[in-house]
């Protein structure tokens, strides 16, 4: 067992201060999770907090012997999904043009570089679905396995969708890339 597990199992057993060491852990992957695909700020920041708010609500689901980045990002999946219906935003257009004081991205720490905006924007260019598996996979670290246990499909799916999610953002890097 993980110490997160242990930690998430105190917390379903009553002892709810215990979250704030996993938000403490988390809440920074999951800001960013959310920023990367809807590059907003203030929205990612209130998605955070929804899950948290579900885990502390939905605790007693936790299952002894799951694993608590998974479920995490279930339920973060879901906050995501749930967003986008509520605001009829899941196809939206998006600007390559837009600026990078438009955009709100988390990596304006980051030395500015071509790649890195080449990259973004060719992130941005691509399928919110395919967007969230690289995202999933790259900037969260979750192995396939975890991710397809998210996604509800198997590993073969997966492992496809995820070959095409790269292939389109290969094709959109070296579009805005003018390569």
């Amino acid at each position: 067992m993980t110490q997160d597990h242990e930690i998430m199992m105190s917390v379903k057993n009553g002892d709810i201060h215990k979250l704030g060491k996993l938000f403490d852990k988390y809440s920074k992957g999951l800001y960013n999770y959310f920023q990367l695909q809807l590059n907003d700020r203030s929205n990612s920041e209130d998605l955070v907090q929804n899950v948290f708010y579900n885990i502390l609500k939905y605790r007693h689901t936790f299952k002894p012997g799951a694993d608590f980045k998974t479920w995490m990002y279930t339920i973060a999946r879901n906050e995501k999904i749930s967003f986008f219906k509520k605001r009829k935003v899941f196809n939206r257009e998006i600007d390559p043009e837009m600026s990078d004081e438009e955009r709100n991205t988390p990596e304006e720490d980051l030395v500015n570089s071509a790649d890195v905006d080449h990259l973004r924007m060719a992130l941005e260019c691509i399928s919110p679905d395919n967007r969230e598996l690289i995202i999933l996979n790259r900037f969260t670290g979750l192995p396939y396995e975890r991710i397809a246990e998210i996604m509800d499909c198997g590993i073969g799916a997966l492992k496809v969708r995820m070959h095409r999610a790269l292939k389109e953002l290969k094709d959109q890097f070296f579009k805005v890339s003018g390569e």
